[in-house]
């Protein structure tokens, strides 16, 4: 496992490369397929119906999205006058069903359920690289619109989950909104974003896995030190200062605010729905759970969860430093 490992990961970075960095429709096409063989491989590690069945759905999924491009390429190459608006509409059609954003996200929570724990914090980190980015170079009228449809679907679509998975998809939906707002402003706004969302979501999928939690309301089994790191963890996620997923938020909308005005308060506006879904569980499990019972800390187990805690403070001097 260890020597696979060796060489799909690479492989798998190196297609994301591949695709953003083309000129050429084809080989971006070409980057998009190495990238889904390689995750196939990725869904494929755990042998069982589950990862057998999910594995078979995002296939077909993918197909269609693949064939939708291809054919929205070549009739763009072939008829470029008389089915250029075709042509337009399709093509990002395409690379929304394939990263499974909004509005076309429907396929993402039942396939999402089955995945294994590291193709999971690749579907909803890495895998929009590549969509994100094509939308943003070649489709900028509507970019706009896209970004809009996924801040909105992904805050309210959030809201009923009691699903830790399905929760983490609609998250996933919200934050390649404030993506696509980042890249539209600047490549360093977008990477900071970016690095701050992928380490956030695989601590808290590292702490789920850790403590086999798969219903936000399995939390309230938990210990005290867990329930305090559970809560650091959703805090930083619904950008509240002075956590680190607050500066990122903080910053693109400074610097979108005159720009797109409308578009940066509907995503403050969402961001409350957002802070509900994150911290309904947190709310719940302070309700529910005993509060004359003792902290015990285990030094060894509490390591990384207490570094985790660390790194969301470690934000609060750069902020003041900011401001």
């Amino acid at each position: 496992m260890k020597n696979y490992n060796l060489i799909i990961m690479p492989l798998y970075i190196l297609s994301i490369m591949f695709s953003i960095s083309s000129n050429a429709w084809l080989t971006m096409w070409i980057g998009m397929e190495m990238n889904l063989l390689t995750f196939i491989f990725i869904l494929l590690e755990e042998k069982s119906l589950n990862s057998i069945e999910c594995t078979m759905k995002y296939f077909l999924i993918q197909s269609a999205g693949s064939t939708l491009f291809l054919f929205s390429m070549g009739s763009h190459m072939i008829f470029y006058n008389e089915m250029f608006m075709i042509s337009a509409i399709l093509t990002p059609i395409a690379l929304i069903l394939k990263s499974g954003m909004a509005p076309l996200h429907t396929w993402t929570p039942p396939i999402v359920m089955k995945f294994n724990p590291k193709s999971l914090f690749l579907f909803l980190s890495m895998q929009k690289i590549t969509p994100v980015i094509i939308l943003f170079s070649s489709w900028s009228t509507m970019f706009k619109w896209v970004i809009f449809v996924n801040i909105i679907i992904g805050s309210i679509g959030g809201v009923t989950q009691s699903s830790f998975q399905k929760m983490m998809v609609y998250s996933s939906i919200n934050n390649s909104g404030w993506m696509m707002m980042s890249i539209s402003e600047s490549l360093f706004l977008f990477m900071l974003f970016f690095i701050t969302y992928l380490f956030m979501t695989k601590m808290l999928l590292n702490f789920m896995e850790q403590n086999k939690i798969k219903w936000m309301i399995q939390i309230n089994s938990c210990g005290m030190e867990a329930k305090i790191h559970y809560v650091s963890m959703m805090i930083s996620m619904s950008g509240l200062p002075p956590f680190i997923g607050f500066l990122p938020k903080w910053m693109i909308v400074k610097k979108t605010i005159l720009v797109m005005p409308l578009l940066t308060y509907t995503s403050v506006v969402m961001s409350f729905f957002t802070l509900y879904f994150y911290m309904k569980s947190c709310i719940s499990m302070c309700l529910t759970s005993e509060c004359s019972k003792k902290w015990k800390i285990n030094l060894i187990n509490s390591h990384s969860g207490s570094l985790l805690t660390i790194s969301n403070l470690m934000i609060l001097p750069m902020f003041f430093s900011l401001t």
